[in-house]
């Protein structure tokens, strides 16, 4: 990734030299799969902002997805974090009162980057006090939003994988979910990005309020329809139960068999189970389309001066797009042992082609309806 960042002539240190902000510019790149190539498009107080907001995003994820702690233990942590923001002081000792509750196993562990991020929290969070209000308030809105809202999940986490999954029972629990892990991202960056120009006034802002819960809740849904399997191996899953039900499955997880049942059905009945698999997954992928749809719009609103902003939306939806276009009906997932994604000469092509022609909504809806063809 670094090195198409340097080709695109994007990839320039945009930060200070101090240790703590090349503490964080670092840790990005290891936390963060795809989203740091979007990240380190940016600049200024616009970049920054965004990486601290990821940062704490990510601890927050951390403690959520970890294995050992129970439901209360999660959300007596992830309020010791929230409380670090609730003031734009960031005390530092709720900073340590946060620090010091982490579970010893984590020290153990400090070289694997997510928990050495965990344990570095009084080195990431001071640094959002050099920014203007403007941009420091939202992120503090957000990682308390999106703590309460994975405190939430994480209780009923528990209580699901008790049964031996997780499982979420509706459409509207999965929207819940995708809300607080993505959802509230787009509404953070509308206020980012407002902050950042003056192109982007109240009236423009308002309409892209309109459409910003689409522009993360396109990105999450794409990755659970990608990720579905596995996800799978480790017992959770993401598609509502009440679709599944819908196609002749008594729970999501009858759909994640393994290949010694497939041979045990007989042609027909495989045939039947796969498409009904397919449409289950298909429904998703339309899911996900229809927010795709809703952040292309989204896109479009920034002022195409913006060159840089543009290109951090324009990247992982196009990549978005192209990993639907690939998955199809939904069939293609189970099709084969691998994992279906984009390659890395598309995600060039998708930098490549963006960075020509990034200022023109008649391009971008163009290139777009070719790839949602």
């Amino acid at each position: 990734m670094a090195n198409i960042l340097e080709q695109a002539g994007v990839g320039e240190a945009v930060l200070s030299g101090k240790e703590a902000w090349a503490y964080s510019e670092d840790i990005l790149l290891k936390v963060s799969r795809t989203f740091a190539l979007n990240i380190n498009a940016l600049k200024g107080k616009l970049h920054k902002s965004i990486l601290l907001a990821y940062l704490y995003l990510r601890i927050a994820d951390t403690v959520e997805d970890d294995p050992d702690m129970n439901a209360s233990e999660k959300e007596a942590l992830l309020d010791k974090f929230a409380s670090i923001f609730k003031t734009a002081e960031l005390k530092d000792e709720a900073v340590s009162a946060f620090e010091d509750a982490l579970p010893a196993s984590w020290r153990a562990r400090a070289t694997e980057p997510y928990f050495d991020l965990c344990l570095h929290t009084h080195v990431v969070v001071p640094l959002l006090k050099e920014l203007p209000e403007v941009y420091a308030a939202p992120v503090r809105d957000v990682t308390i939003e999106m703590c309460g809202g994975m405190a939430k999940f994480a209780k009923r986490q528990e209580a699901a994988l008790s049964s031996g999954w997780f499982t979420l029972e509706s459409v509207g629990d999965l929207d819940e979910y995708c809300y607080y892990v993505a959802g509230i991202v787009g509404k953070l960056l509308t206020h980012l990005f407002a902050a950042d120009t003056c192109f982007i006034n109240d009236v423009r802002k308002a309409e892209m309020q309109k459409l910003d819960v689409s522009f993360g809740l396109a990105l999450q849904i794409a990755n659970i329809v990608k990720d579905c399997r596995e996800d799978s191996e480790r017992r959770v899953c993401f598609v509502p139960e009440e679709i599944c039900r819908k196609y002749g499955f008594a729970h999501s997880y009858d759909m994640f068999v393994g290949n010694d049942v497939l041979s045990g059905m007989s042609a027909e009945d495989r045939a039947d189970f796969e498409k009904r698999r397919a449409a289950v997954m298909g429904e998703l992928v339309q899911k996900a389309w229809k927010h795709l749809d809703d952040a292309i719009a989204y896109t479009k609103l920034i002022p195409n001066i913006k060159m840089r902003t543009r290109l951090f939306c324009l990247w992982p939806l196009f990549m978005a797009a192209e990993n639907m276009k690939l998955i199809g009906d939904g069939s293609s997932i189970f099709a084969s042992d691998k994992k279906v994604k984009i390659t890395r000469d598309t995600v060039k092509q998708i930098v490549k082609s963006t960075m020509k022609h990034f200022y023109s909504d008649k391009w971008i809806d163009k290139r777009y309806s070719e790839v949602h063809s």
